[in-house]
């Protein structure tokens, strides 16, 4: 879906998508949330793409929350249906095999911040920053889905904090805290050089990493023979082998 409110282009071999609601800080819709359930699929069912970008446009913020428009009138089923396609959204977001890339300019908030977790690499300007003030605006609150996702990127204590005082976390902090993976000044230059690095890469190594990190998020044994055997199996892998005794650069076709 490519709309006025969520754009969709290709570039090379990356999906770029740009939430594209500025003047109201990039606030999600139902429709920009759908638009993004559906680039997910489209990055995973495309073989020539190997990289989901996510961007907010206008620089004040990568994207605001939910517009809080869409509330009014809403009932505790409401609140329940609306989490429920929330984590629809950002599961199906956390769930792409290729690495997804979230380019973070200005303010990531609420269920901003929930899909900034779901990305695999963060880059942010330094003057970004990161919340969930809900304590203090809507008086509204997260499903344990999306919760738990929060915890995973930033830690239990600094995630409790952040929702019980309703507090802030600039760029530093959350370089710091690991949620980030740099802070640029540059950040066209910064993600033309991870996009870069990422599509330079193994692709099936690159699936199976992610396959595994998402296997390792459950409470079950992790049996990870079928991806091991994916990779040693592949074409590719025997093909590294030979380029590398050879001492050749290696095209990789992820089979």
């Amino acid at each position: 879906m490519t709309t006025a409110e969520i754009l969709t282009e290709v570039r090379d071999s990356a999906l770029h998508v740009t939430f594209n609601r500025p003047e109201a800080r990039n606030a999600m819709t139902w429709e920009m949330y759908q638009g993004l359930a559906e680039a997910a699929a489209r990055v995973d069912d495309n073989e020539s793409l190997r990289v989901l970008v996510l961007r907010g446009a206008g620089g004040r913020a990568f994207v605001a929350g939910t517009d809080i428009a869409q509330f009014r009138g809403f009932t505790g089923e409401n609140g329940v249906a609306y989490e429920k396609r929330i984590d629809e959204v950002l599961s199906a977001l956390a769930s792409v095999a290729k690495p997804v890339v979230a380019v973070i300019d200005g303010h990531c908030v609420g269920g901003g911040l929930g899909i900034a977790a779901c990305a695999d690499v963060r880059i942010a300007s330094p003057g970004a920053s990161f919340s969930v003030p809900i304590a203090k605006t809507l008086g509204n609150t997260l499903s344990a889905s999306t919760l738990r996702r929060l915890v995973r990127a930033f830690g239990e204590p600094r995630v409790a904090s952040m929702l019980l005082t309703a507090r802030r976390v600039d760029a530093k902090e959350a370089l710091a805290s690991g949620f980030l993976t740099s802070v640029e000044e540059d950040l066209d230059t910064a993600a033309g050089r991870t996009i870069a690095s990422i599509t330079s890469g193994a692709p099936l190594t690159q699936w199976s990493i992610k396959e595994n990190l998402r296997r390792l998020n459950s409470s079950e044994p992790v049996d990870d023979s079928d991806v091991v055997a994916a990779v040693y199996g592949s074409e590719d892998f025997a093909a590294a082998v030979e380029s590398f005794l050879a001492k050749k650069p290696m095209e990789w076709r992820g089979r």
